[in-house]
């Protein structure tokens, strides 16, 4: 099978707020001069991988230009009783099972594009992080690396999840993860810069900061979210139209922005405005039908429901093994 490609949608890392675009520095990039093959860089990541707590059950493919690799995650989890009852579970992770085959997947899944080898190389050498290469600020920008679909294949907002969260920490090799934040690290977005901390499918967070007479959300269309928006000021003064009111911002406070409820952040002093950023969700996902707060009602209802199966299974085991043991 010769795949073909189609982009993703809604496309990783497409997202109408101020978290489009973030740089990571990692604690020891690669010396200029050593880098590996293409497949021993592979390796490592994947080795890496094995140990990662965060790491989830994936089949995935990569494309380097235009050579295939395929990747099977199983993670390993060990639950085990502690407490003087035994009554709480705490579990061991790792090391996971994570094999890395040269050709292309043999089902059609989603997929790390790479144009080129290049970008793989800035990723390894600490040049550039996975998610900072995929950033866009919508679905029609174009970039080096991404994630995307093979021919026969459509991710639902389930895979869209997963490869988040694979993204996140497959193309990292240290198992101290550090993103440092300053004016001069960071990106433009929607008018302020920015460096993302962590992207997961439900959240997002981030540092920013606006400099004198800078203004964020300015832009007809970019001041209204489709999920709540999380404001935290750390430093410097600001000010802010959030719905109908004017407010002034200082650190020591921060601003909860509902749904649809416009917010523009303003700063019109000398000293730099820095604050962080929590996004809910990606807005594309309640652009469709459903809208976040319905999706809360059904997210809540499904905890209900999970916590029953969950103390059923537990009885179940402690019947069948009164002592514990």
């Amino acid at each position: 099978m010769k795949p073909t490609t189609i982009i993703k949608q809604p496309g990783v890392l497409i997202f109408c707020t101020l978290m489009a675009f973030f740089m990571v520095f990692p604690l020891k990039a690669q010396e200029p001069g050593k880098i590996p093959p293409t497949e021993t860089i592979l390796k490592e990541f994947a080795e890496s991988y094995r140990r990662d707590v965060m790491a989830l059950d994936a089949d995935f493919g990569i494309r380097v230009g235009q050579d295939w690799w395929q990747v099977r995650v199983r993670r390993a989890e060990k639950p085990y009783a502690v407490g003087k009852e035994l009554q709480y579970t705490y579990h061991e992770f790792g090391p996971n099972t994570v094999t890395l085959r040269k050709g292309a997947p043999e089902s059609p899944t989603w997929f790390f594009r790479f144009d080129d080898r290049e970008i793989l190389e800035k990723i390894f050498t600490g040049v550039l992080t996975a998610s900072t290469a995929a950033a866009k600020s919508t679905g029609a920008d174009y970039v080096a690396f991404d994630v995307e679909d093979m021919e026969g294949f459509r991710s639902t907002q389930q895979h869209t999840a997963l490869s988040y969260l694979t993204m996140e920490h497959f193309w990292k090799r240290s198992p101290v993860e550090v993103t440092r934040f300053a004016r001069e690290s960071s990106l433009p977005s929607h008018g302020a810069q920015i460096v993302s901390l962590y992207t997961m499918k439900d959240k997002r967070i981030g540092w920013f900061t606006l400099g004198q007479e800078e203004a964020a959300n300015a832009d007809r269309g970019l001041d209204k979210s489709q999920v709540p928006n999380l404001f935290i000021i750390i430093k410097g003064r600001g000010k802010a139209e959030i719905g109908e009111e004017h407010i002034d911002l200082e650190p020591g406070m921060s601003v909860f922005v509902a749904p649809y409820m416009k917010h523009i952040l303003y700063n019109p002093y000398p000293e730099p405005l820095e604050g962080i950023l929590v996004l809910f969700g990606d807005n594309i996902d309640y652009a469709r039908g459903q809208s976040y707060l319905s999706f809360l009602e059904e997210e809540y209802a499904f905890y209900g429901e999970n916590e029953a199966r969950v103390a059923a299974e537990r009885e179940k085991v402690a019947e069948s093994n009164p002592r514990g043991q």
